[in-house]
């Protein structure tokens, strides 16, 4: 889990910080150093532990977000809707289970997208006993994407979707339920 965070991202966020000062911004550096800290905290405490609450989970998640809008220059908006009927420090997840899911709508699609009007939403919902995170953005949708990822010269290969995929099959066998 803690290899689950992306290097890039950690890169970039470093990179993000050195613009701030070479700009002559220091409040701005120190804000998103403090932020970039936070999360990095944050992710090293929650992989520590099989399970958190869902609402530290959605903490992580929104400053995880709010450092790529920021990193971005505010060329999305996002929202993160808990339903009302639902206590989010009494429900456990697993940690990092959302993530990267809001990581790929990011790079594969809001990023593709013209202009400063891109929009990322995620509705955390229980349907009966069920947990349900819907993650939907207004971005190039996946077949431009896949089509600007064929024809990009990059070799970086994500690991994120496939690891998360790997955990839920093992967490699912262990629950013996459907995750």
């Amino acid at each position: 889990l803690r290899a689950q965070m992306n290097p890039h991202f950690v890169f970039n966020c470093l990179n993000s910080v050195n613009r701030f000062i070479l700009l002559n911004q220091p409040l701005a550096a120190s804000q998103y150093l403090t932020k970039f800290a936070r999360l990095i905290r944050l992710v090293l405490e929650n992989s520590r532990s099989e399970m958190i609450s869902l609402e530290k989970e959605l903490e992580t998640l929104g400053l995880y977000i709010e450092m790529e809008a920021l990193r971005f220059a505010d060329r999305f908006s996002y929202a993160i809707e808990l339903d009302e009927s639902m206590e989010a420090n009494c429900i456990d997840i697993p940690p990092m289970l959302i993530q990267p899911y809001v990581e790929n709508a990011i790079w594969h699609g809001l990023l593709h997208k013209k202009g400063k009007d891109g929009r990322l939403d995620i509705a955390v919902r229980l349907l009966g006993k069920d947990l349900q995170v819907e993650i939907t953005d207004n971005g190039v949708g996946r077949f431009v994407a896949n089509l600007l990822k064929s024809k990009s010269a990059s070799e970086h290969k994500s690991f994120g979707m496939s690891v998360t995929a790997e955990r839920l099959q093992l967490l699912s066998k262990l629950y013996n339920r459907d995750i």
